[in-house]
């Protein structure tokens, strides 16, 4: 489905991605006094600052050398932090105190965009919130038949909706190859296993100016990794701590079919797969298969208490650097959970097998008797 008013930009004009001054001007209802935490992305990290709520209001600006996308937030919170993108000129930000997440950003044209996108995206995937709040319902009631009946109804139903997003946002991508949103939502969405010539063919199309941007260069280093896994390649090695502080090494593992999965205590689509995953586990570790979960997370004491909840008795491993995680940054990680089978040579012959897949894959390389 093309987005009509993506074209309303001159294909040959880079000014979207001028540099200039941005100040942001907000008001938070609800709160009288506060600090909100806003981010946004620097070299491979992300900058921090935070700004002071006053009577319900705040102001913040700063030197912008480019479009840039920005998450707010009240500090000490996670969960629900607004993404916006924000243009030279100025932003404007209407939230609330007790439901931040609600809040509205305007701004300059790379807004306009990312908010018309974005409703899109959440139009398509809205019939999959319904399921995730069964399943948590079904988890806390602790009725594992009905979990398994809603993950295979969640399983086929993402399955078809990230299809239809993914040929949105190709069609979006196409239509905006001359703005940064571009490159960011080519990250985000077009980002797929097996999918290397596809993405540098998206790559290719974008203006030189683009590809230059934070996200362009990102997108250039993506496409580099994604190189460096695809199937038939062995498996970049790497080494990181387990929960009790022990360096684990993934070529330690050789000589087993190897799992390399890419998860975090609070991402919940890898805490729903995780049954899945455990089953596959449980019937062919005696038969030379393992896994090496690789943790995305910042807090060790989550991190070790979703191992024990959802019983992962595999090896695990984390730096705890949340999405700068040095093995996600060599895998190209962008999205979790995100997985890589492994030969007992080490070379991966396939990517994200999730539900009944991961199973039947092992049933072909362990069958029943070897």
């Amino acid at each position: 489905m093309a987005f009509a008013a993506c074209n309303s930009v001159d294909k040959g004009d880079d000014n979207n991605l001028a540099k200039g001054s941005l100040k942001i001007t907000g008001e938070i209802a609800g709160m009288d006094t506060g600090r909100l935490e806003f981010l946004y992305p620097v070299a491979d990290s992300s900058h921090s600052d935070t700004v002071l709520v006053k009577g319900g209001k705040f102001e913040y600006a700063f030197e912008l050398k480019e479009p840039t996308n920005m998450i707010f937030r009240k500090l000490g919170t996670r969960g629900e932090e607004v993404s916006f993108f924000a243009d030279p000129g100025k932003v404007t930000i209407t939230g609330y105190n007790d439901s931040m997440w609600t809040s509205k950003v305007t701004g300059g044209p790379t807004q306009t965009l990312f908010v018309q996108a974005d409703e899109k995206f959440r139009e398509i995937m809205k019939p999959i919130q319904g399921l995730a709040g069964a399943y948590t319902a079904a988890q806390q009631s602790q009725n594992v038949t009905e979990m398994e009946r809603i993950q295979q109804e969640y399983t086929v139903m993402q399955a078809r909706l990230q299809d239809s997003a993914k040929s949105y946002a190709k069609d979006f991508v196409f239509a905006n190859r001359n703005n940064i949103i571009a490159a960011y939502f080519s990250l985000v969405y077009l980002n797929e296993p097996g999918k290397e010539d596809f993405m540098k063919s998206v790559y290719d199309t974008l203006t030189p100016a683009v590809k230059k941007s934070f996200f362009g260069t990102k997108m250039g280093e993506l496409i580099s990794s994604m190189s460096k896994t695809s199937i038939g390649v062995v498996a970049p090695d790497f080494t990181q701590n387990d929960p009790t502080g022990k360096p684990v090494s993934l070529s330690s593992l050789r000589g087993q079919y190897v799992l390399v999965d890419f998860w975090a205590s609070w991402c919940q689509p890898c805490r729903q797969e995780n049954p899945n995953i455990v089953s596959a586990y449980n019937t062919y570790k005696d038969k030379g298969f393992t896994i090496l979960g690789v943790s995305l997370d910042q807090d060790s004491t989550a991190w070790k208490k979703a191992i024990a909840d959802d019983k992962l008795t595999w090896n695990h491993v984390s730096d705890l650097k949340y999405w700068e995680n040095a093995a996600a940054k060599t895998y190209g990680i962008r999205s979790i959970p995100a997985s890589f089978l492994l030969d007992k040579e080490g070379k991966i012959i396939a990517k994200d097998l999730r539900g009944e897949a991961l199973a039947a894959k092992l049933a072909e390389l362990m069958p029943e008797g070897n």
